[in-house]
């Protein structure tokens, strides 16, 4: 009679090891789980490059937990590593450039500024083999462009591309806007606004 109780206590013992030991692996499966993050689908990872260039995604391939992009501009060929959780752009290196680069636009409707030199837009540079325009070259391209008193930088992005939006104090107190491709690093417009008419 005595070892039916046994029996009994083996059993719940048992029972219990065995809820303990899918119980701790059940947690390490959710620590070291977290590690692995889902990944984006191809169609979010070509939204992700579209999203921050104009262009067409010719070919995306996953690659150890990266999208590799072949991104087409009329700029040229571009590869581009992105982060295939975040989507984020890791690197971003030109494949072959556009043969004939196409007419550059410029800013035909503004007027040049008062009592500045030649108003021609400068020489626009090559675009690096391993990244675009950093906010800094914009900048010091932009006010090569009209000199002044840097006020503000932003970027967008259209058809023709990412770009830079910097804004320019002169000394005659109006107000610049340069857009400035962010790929090439052309001066694709200058808008210029009236000052607000304060003087005293």
């Amino acid at each position: 009679m005595n070892q039916h109780p046994r029996n009994k206590s083996k059993m719940y013992k048992a029972i219990i090891g065995m809820v303990v030991f899918l119980l701790l692996a059940w947690v390490a499966f959710r620590i070291f789980g977290k590690d692995s993050e889902p990944l984006l689908s191809r169609d979010q990872a070509t939204l992700a490059v579209l999203s921050e260039y104009a262009g067409k995604v010719d070919s995306l391939k996953l690659q150890a937990g990266a999208y590799i992009a072949v991104l087409h501009t009329e700029q040229g060929r571009y590869e581009l590593k992105l982060d295939g959780v975040t989507g984020e752009i890791l690197s971003i290196v030109l494949l072959k450039r556009t043969d004939e680069p196409a007419v550059q636009p410029t800013s035909a409707a503004t007027p040049a500024p008062s009592g500045g030199a030649d108003a021609t837009p400068s020489p626009a540079t090559t675009p690096s083999a391993q990244s675009v325009v950093s906010q800094e070259e914009a900048v010091s391209l932009a006010l090569r462009e009209v000199p002044g008193e840097l006020d503000d930088v932003d970027t967008g992005i259209d058809a023709a591309g990412a770009y830079y939006l910097v804004e320019i104090h002169t000394s005659d107190r109006r107000e610049a806007v340069v857009q400035v491709n962010a790929i090439s690093g052309h001066i694709m417009s200058v808008t210029w606004e009236e000052p607000d008419g304060d003087d005293s």
